[in-house]
Parts: structure tokens; C-alpha cells; sequence
């Protein structure tokens, strides 16, 4: 992870909004960006970008001097706006409801602020979106999650044009002295000392169209986030061996824990070894499952059905809103196109 966060690189938006929460508090950055050895003129430079471990050191000396403050990251998370990630923010917009859009956002979450991994799955009749604090440094891990649980409730509202509703939140840290504010800045029922740091959601709030849905420009905008993805992944060996592993069997696209055993190597390693280029595994293979999906109905020739099938979907169904997400048509009026 330590390369990983020196080799990752985003723009200097990120440390704008951590300046702007600081001076709402009459604080102020400088002092901080000194720590890391950056000038405080870079946050005003147009496209200017740092790493992710220049950044982590910037919000560790923030928060020793601050003094680690319970509820910090609720103040900086809904700062983070979904226009200030670029492509990735714009594609979330035009996706045609939540579900989409929270399906896509995990397939390029590359593309975010974030240093945790981010999982959405059902838990307990909701929809949990999962927020792994693992890989963060322990004095760091509070203000991360409440960061981008904040963060993320943030997203949501600008996608839909108001809160969308809650089944609740949690966090892995023990209960604050004082949790109102969390409920508040959250609006929804928030219980901590949990298993996970999660945000809930119930299935039908999932399903609900966004204001902004145009099939469109989501395409567009995935493929800038495509375009995105492979520059940073480049043409690069190690990348292309661990393609190979994962077209080795076609119609079977194998977990990550049987690609790293295929090459020989701990998961930990390949996961490390990805980001050293820029690219995360989930990313790997959706962009490989588009490429293969456009390539076997316009070259080939094969019914929709097939072509899900031989990328290891158990529906036609499940294939063909994939496929939506990544173009904007559906597969059989992709292929007439052709």
C-alpha cells in the first residue's frame, strides 16, 4: 500500500476542500502543505496533481495539530461535491438511478479521492455500499471514514437533487462522546463499534431515476473514465500478464486470489503490484469485459445471449445493463449499428 500511495496521483482538488473546511474553522493549510514539502501556490496551479501519500501526510499533520478531532471528517466530506471528480462525478450524474450509478462509481473508484476500497452488496434486506478501513494508517482510520461516509452522502444528494433516504450508517470506531451530529450531518440513524464502516440502503430508494439520466453522455463520460484508466495502466508487461491469466479460460473471469495464485505471487502483491500501475483488479476486468463485448457483437457477429455467456454473466439481463452502463445503448442496438 506505502507504493501504491506514492506511485497514485489526483488533482490538488482534494486538498482545496480539506483548506476550505480549515479556513471555515479560521484556520489555515500552509503550515501543513509545508510538512509534506509542498508550496502552498500549488493549490492555486490549474491541473496541478500530488500523490496520495503527499496528501496523507498533509491530513496527518492537520490532524495531530488539531488534535484528532471526533467529527472532523463530517466537516470535510460534504465538501466534496460530485463535480470535483471530474469524469467519474459527470458519468454518476447521467447514470439512470442510484444503482447505476453506485455499480459504476466501484468499477472506476481509481478515479476517486479515496485510499479505501469500496465493496456495495446486500446485508441484512439493504444494500450496504462498504467502506474497508483496512489499508489506512491507524490515526487515520476516524477521519477517513467519516470523510468519505460523509462524503458519500454528499454524491448521493447532488445525483438525486435532494438526501435521498437512509436505512442508516456505521462506523468501526467506538461511539463519539457526543453522536448527534453524526445522525445530523448523515440524516440517518448512525450505530458505531460495527463490523464495517457502511452507508444502507433500502432496494426500491436504489431503483428510483435520477434527475440528470442521459444514457448519452454516460457513455461519453465512461469512456473518458476508460480513457483515463488506460493511461495510467499504459503498455506495460506486468499489466499484460495478468491479462492473460484472465482470458486464460474464456467465459470465466476468475477472482483475483486465482489470478495472483496463476502467477505465482501473493493476492496482496498483485493487488499492490496493479496499483503500482495505476489500476485496480475490478478495473482490469470491466474494461477487459467491454472491449470483448463490443469486439464479439461488431466483428463477430454473436447473438446477445452468447456474448454473455461467454463472458461468464448467469443472465442476459444482467450482461445487457452492464453493457448500457458502458455505452449508452443496449447490446442488440449496438450490434445493428455496426
Amino acid at each position: 500500500m506505502q507504493t501504491d500511495l506514492h506511485r497514485r496521483r489526483w488533482p490538488v482538488t482534494s486538498l482545496c476542500v480539506l483548506r476550505d473546511a480549515l479556513v471555515a474553522r479560521g484556520g489555515a493549510m500552509a503550515p501543513y502543505l509545508r510538512v509534506a514539502g509542498l508550496d502552498a501556490a500549488l493549490l492555486e496551479t490549474p491541473g496541478a496533481e500530488v500523490t496520495a501519500a503527499d496528501e496523507m501526510r498533509v491530513i496527518e499533520a492537520c490532524l495531530a495539530d488539531l488534535g484528532h478531532p471526533e467529527g472532523f471528517g463530517l466537516e470535510v466530506g460534504p465538501r466534496y461535491r460530485v463535480a470535483a471528480y471530474g469524469v467519474w462525478g459527470f458519468a454518476l450524474l447521467a447514470s439512470p438511478n442510484l444503482r447505476a450509478a453506485l455499480m459504476l462509481g466501484l468499477e472506476y473508484q481509481d478515479l476517486t479521492y479515496s485510499i479505501m476500497p469500496i465493496d456495495f452488496r446486500p446485508v441484512g434486506g439493504n444494500y450496504a455500499v462498504i467502506f474497508d478501513d483496512g489499508p489506512v494508517a491507524p490515526d487515520l482510520r476516524r477521519y477517513m471514514a467519516e470523510r468519505d461516509i460523509a462524503a458519500a452522502r454528499r454524491i448521493a444528494e447532488d445525483l438525486w437533487g435532494h438526501p435521498p433516504a437512509c436505512r442508516g450508517a456505521s462506523f468501526r470506531f467506538p461511539a463519539p462522546a457526543d453522536p448527534a451530529p453524526y445522525e445530523a450531518a448523515l440524516q440517518c440513524p448512525v450505530t458505531f463499534g460495527a463490523e464495517v464502516n457502511a452507508l444502507f440502503y433500502d432496494h426500491m430508494e436504489l431503483e428510483s431515476p435520477l434527475p440528470q439520466a442521459n444514457p448519452v453522455l454516460a457513455a461519453l463520460n465512461v469512456e473518458a473514465c476508460n480513457a483515463r484508466l488506460r493511461a495510467l495502466r499504459g503498455e506495460d508487461s506486468f499489466v499484460e500478464r495478468v491479462t492473460g491469466a484472465i482470458l486464460a479460460r474464456p467465459g470465466h473471469f476468475p477472482a483475483m486470489e486465482d489470478v495472483a495464485a496463476h502467477l505465482g505471487m501473493a493476492p496482496r502483491t498483485l493487488r499492490r503490484r496493479l496499483g503500482e500501475k495505476g489500476i485496480g483488479y475490478r478495473d482490469l476486468v470491466a474494461r477487459l469485459r467491454q472491449d470483448l463485448a463490443t469486439e464479439m457483437l461488431s466483428e463477430v457477429g454473436l447473438r446477445v445471449e452468447a456474448v454473455a455467456e461467454r463472458l461468464g454473466y448467469a443472465e442476459t439481463a444482467s450482461f445487457t445493463h452492464a453493457f448500457r452502463r458502458w455505452t449508452g445503448v443496449s447490446p442488440s442496438t449496438f450490434a445493428r449499428r455496426r
